[in-house]
């Protein structure tokens, strides 16, 4: 009997037939580290994510100055492959870049898309940190910050990340370097704020549900619908 045998997709609970990696692979770098987390979903939903992770990465490349990021652009590089397998891809990217009222040239990214990848991936990982089955709709992206335009900066967020002796607090590491995460208490509005360091490239700011404000504990409910592993 295969492992998602008789158990649902936690995005739509509808059969689940695959298991989707949180934090998305093609976030993290070759070795993958160990143990890696995943989720139980239907083919639809990891399909879905799969064509958006693949554009986030595409736009992560874009607009970074990491090294590493930068090298998947180059020939056998994974982001050029993914253009040279759909042109249609490479052609949404190149059309990104438009130029501003101030004569400079941007890319504009489809935040839609974007925001949905951060939010799958807090959702998957706020059900493994808490034991909990949210529902996505209540995870809501409010930030994708890069590294490179220094005026979007979150420095209202970033200090949340720093204790009252101003000593950073602990994030959880993921792969160094390449993901970690940490969730703290926002004082300005009292909810919770789950906050991703990528590829030393970007930030992503996710308003989360507080876990005591679910009702649905992952204990004899989630053996009943069979999503224990």
């Amino acid at each position: 009997m295969r492992s998602t045998d008789n158990k649902l997709c936690l995005f739509c609970g509808k059969k689940a037939e695959t298991k989707d990696h949180v934090p998305s692979k093609n976030l993290l770098e070759k070795p993958y580290p160990k143990n890696l987390l995943t989720i139980l979903s239907c083919k639809k939903c990891n399909t879905s994510f799969s064509l958006d992770e693949e554009y986030f990465l595409n736009v992560l490349v874009e607009v970074c100055n990491n090294p590493v990021l930068r090298s998947k652009k180059e020939k056998d590089g994974s982001v050029y492959k993914a253009r040279e397998r759909s042109k249609g891809l490479k052609k949404r990217i190149e059309s990104s870049y438009v130029k501003g009222d101030d004569g400079k040239v941007y890319f504009a990214s489809e935040t839609n898309r974007i925001y949905r990848v951060i939010e799958k991936n807090s959702f998957g990982i706020y059900f493994h940190k808490y034991k909990i089955i949210p529902k996505l709709s209540s995870f809501t992206c409010i930030g994708f910050y890069s590294f490179t335009v220094e005026e979007t900066r979150p420095a209202e967020i970033l200090v949340l990340t720093y204790s009252e002796n101003f000593k950073p607090k602990r994030w959880t590491t993921i792969q160094k370097n390449v993901f970690s995460y940490i969730v703290v208490r926002d004082w300005r509005d009292n909810n919770l704020k789950m906050i991703f360091h990528i590829h030393n490239s970007a930030w992503c700011v996710i308003e989360i549900p507080h876990p005591s404000s679910n009702k649905i504990k992952m204990t004899w409910q989630l053996r009943e619908l069979g999503m224990l592993n």
